[in-house]
């Protein structure tokens, strides 16, 4: 009997962390309470979303509208929806930030309180804040891309980094200057001195004013974020290369650059916080001392390509991988960077977005969002809140209860002696649980197999040089052969490849299955069937779990 007893003990405690695990979650937010989550469906969100009086702003983006409209929505402070702006011409992705302007009245004219939006199909929309109206529109040129990079709000003026353009208008949207300069891709906008920098797809810094726009070559790469204004007013620029990135001083008086150092692929977007520069990408969180010079002060391992975000004093950013969450880091007065450790969630993926943060009446706020479309608020006060029955994730409720139920009937079996009904009931709990995690372990698989070869393996000298740095797919056909090239921004083979068809206006059609998405036919041609390589290397997962880097290569071989 005692050893039925203690068998009957292991047997529970090995369910145990099955419970546990989720009571975790509540312990890692800390004093933060969750008031309410959104899930916005198949689109996905990559950049921040922000409050005023007025109620919360979110973007959502989307590659097809299979996937859902792109949209910017406006929240209340409980959740709910007070209005929605869509944009179908936008199916590209829109990392473009909002802003938030209050109403004013001067020499630009007037204007009601507004949310400005740049779309990836050109255009720029000023919306009213309250009721979601467009109070003016303008379209910019579109090169397969239009509005990609962070605007620069200035009083009275609103100045945009178009696709290969810089644009100042006034916030009642009469235009004051525009000016051609090179092919720009998630580049902002920064004024510094008399003139307003920019950086383009070539290692280019445009200065622009009234008159004109004039280029500074700084290094070959690529410029994708806003340059930082320093103290003396020079800049901070990541630079992103073929090898990884490269972070130069640049001196705007005497047009000299130097290096700072070297660091990881695809850079985020850098801040300045107490006077020191934080960078950010796939390999390191840095922070950086400028005075004549610049010179590291700290780096940190840690992997982000998007947004950093100062929460209540300290440092917090998104972690760029399956896992999530996101990295928090006191930032101390010599520049280190203490790690404070990771917030996780239960809904958390891939993320980069930035975190939007308030205190009002002594309670503080926190608005988060992943790459998944998951919005979540978390606030210091604790007042319980009732939850909407569709609010609960039954379906993993009921997966959690069946597996009990079935480990349960198990060990009441084994201590039965009845053993091998005690294995078909453990082997049902196991495909019940293999089924439920299969995504997850493809992904896994995905990270394992997904290290292409460099892209200029599978490069063709016919291709223009512009493509040069860009995603570029290739359907081939028993009768033909289409390329498409200058994709940029797509996360997956999948996107790249849905994209390039649209642009072909060819018909793609696709299965879902458990080892994820197939392409089956394309432009209503099935054959025996299609297989894609990256950079000449063959596909060994789902297009859609198949990772690709932002000069990669996709070729479709009809077989």
């Amino acid at each position: 009997m005692r050893s039925k007893l203690l068998l009957l003990v292991v047997i529970a405690t090995f369910c145990l962390p099955i419970v546990s695990g989720e009571a975790s979650q509540s312990q890692d937010e800390g004093e933060f309470t969750q008031r309410w989550n959104l899930d916005f469906g198949e689109v996905y969100v990559s950049t921040k979303p922000i409050s005023s009086d007025s109620g919360i702003f979110v973007r959502t983006s989307s590659s097809s509208l299979s996937q859902g409209i792109p949209s910017v929505y406006s929240l209340n402070f409980a959740g709910d929806e007070v209005w929605r702006v869509e944009n179908p011409n936008s199916t590209f992705q829109d990392m473009t930030p909002l802003e938030y302007v209050d109403s004013g009245v001067g020499d630009c004219g007037s204007w009601p309180d507004m949310v400005l939006v740049g779309w990836s199909n050109g255009l720029f929309q000023a919306l009213n804040a309250n009721t979601g109206t467009i109070v003016w529109q303008y379209q910019t040129e579109v090169n397969s891309w239009g509005i990609t990079g962070s605007m620069l709000i200035e009083g009275e003026t609103v100045t945009i980094p178009t696709r290969q353009g810089i644009d100042k208008l006034c916030l009642d949207g009469a235009i004051q200057f525009s000016h051609e300069i090179g092919l720009g891709w998630r580049n902002g906008v920064t004024f510094v001195g008399d003139s307003y920098w920019v950086g383009d797809e070539e290692g280019n810094l445009w200065s622009a004013n009234n008159q004109n726009a004039t280029k500074h070559f700084l290094a070959q790469g690529k410029i994708r974020h806003a340059p930082i204004q320093l103290s003396n007013d020079n800049l901070l620029i990541h630079l992103q290369t073929d090898s990884g990135s490269t972070i130069y001083h640049f001196n705007t008086t005497s047009e000299q650059s130097s290096v700072v150092t070297h660091s990881g692929y695809s850079p985020g977007i850098p801040i300045i916080i107490d006077g020191y520069v934080i960078t950010t990408d796939s390999q390191y969180l840095t922070s950086i001392s400028c005075g004549i010079q610049c010179t590291v002060k700290d780096s940190e391992s840690f992997k982000s390509n998007g947004e950093i975000s100062i929460v209540f004093g300290t440092v917090m950013l998104p972690q760029n991988t399956l896992d999530g969450g996101y990295g928090h880091f006191e930032l101390s007065t010599q520049g280190d960077l203490i790690p404070l450790g990771m917030l996780n969630y239960v809904d958390d993926w891939y993320g980069t977005a930035g975190i939007e943060s308030w205190t009002s009446d002594g309670i503080k706020y926190m608005l988060l969002v992943n790459d998944n479309a998951n919005l979540k608020m978390y606030s210091t006060d604790n007042t319980p809140i009732s939850y909407d029955k569709q609010d609960s994730d039954w379906p993993t409720i009921l997966v959690i209860l069946s597996a009990l139920i079935l480990i349960s009937t198990s060990s009441i079996q084994l201590l039965r002696e009845r053993f091998q009904s005690a294995f078909k009931f453990f082997i049902l709990f196991v495909t019940i649980l293999l089924f439920f995690s299969f995504s997850d372990i493809i992904e896994a698989w995905s990270d394992l197999v997904n290290d292409e070869a460099p892209a200029t393996d599978a490069w063709n000298d016919d291709w223009p040089d512009e493509w040069l740095g860009t995603q570029i797919v290739v359907f081939e056909f028993k009768q033909e052969t289409i390329v498409t090239g200058g994709l940029l921004g797509n996360d997956d083979v999948l996107e790249a490849t849905i994209e390039a068809a649209n642009q072909q206006g060819l018909e793609i059609e696709i299965i879902e299955s458990s080892l994820g998405k197939y392409v089956v036919s394309i432009d209503n041609v099935a054959g025996e069937g299609w297989e894609y390589t990256v950079n000449g290397q063959p596909g060994t997962v789902s297009a859609e779990f198949s990772d690709l880097q932002s000069d990669g290569i996709v070729v479709w071989k009809q077989l």
